[in-house]
């Protein structure tokens, strides 16, 4: 009986071809699917697409103004509080990243600290700039890196030049 040979495949195996990502690779692209979503843009009338970034539960997110504090402990809140103060007070606005991203993360948890710019015109015309120091806390939650705490402190007299 003649003997048949396996012809080897030219096709690579599925796993081969998905690039492993490391868990800050990916936070960091959570971070900017956050920043990039903190927008007039996208968040018109409401803060929706945020909520897929945010984890399920209790919360612990915190502004810190200087003299004045805000806290939120779920999404809902985080909402609530922030759309009447944006729509309010601006009639566009955007955050960016304004330095690098410095993430340590385990398997299951991850933080991150940076600061960003908050760029925003009001309704009378003026422009306001703020740069914001974030600590941020992300969490595997389903299977997906979610925002669980956050601590904002805004520079409004110029302490983090």
């Amino acid at each position: 009986m003649p003997r048949v040979h396996s012809i080897p495949s030219a096709q690579p195996r599925m796993l081969a071809m998905v690039p492993h990502r490391t868990p800050e690779a990916v936070v960091r692209g959570r971070i900017d699917a956050w920043v990039d979503a903190w927008s007039s843009d996208a968040c018109a009338t409401d803060m929706e697409v945020l909520r897929p970034l945010m984890g399920k539960g209790t919360l612990n997110m915190m502004s810190d103004f200087g003299s004045d504090i805000a806290l939120s402990d779920s999404f809902d809140t985080y909402q609530a509080i922030w759309m009447p103060v944006l729509r309010e007070t601006f009639r566009s606005w955007q955050v960016a990243i304004a330095s690098d991203v410095d993430i340590r993360a385990s398997q299951s948890l991850a933080s991150a600290a940076y600061f960003t710019l908050f760029e925003g015109e009001t309704h009378e015309g003026t422009a306001m700039i703020q740069r914001q120091a974030v600590s941020a806390v992300w969490e595997i939650q389903d299977g997906e890196w979610r925002l669980v705490q956050e601590h904002t402190s805004v520079d409004s007299e110029g302490r983090m030049a």
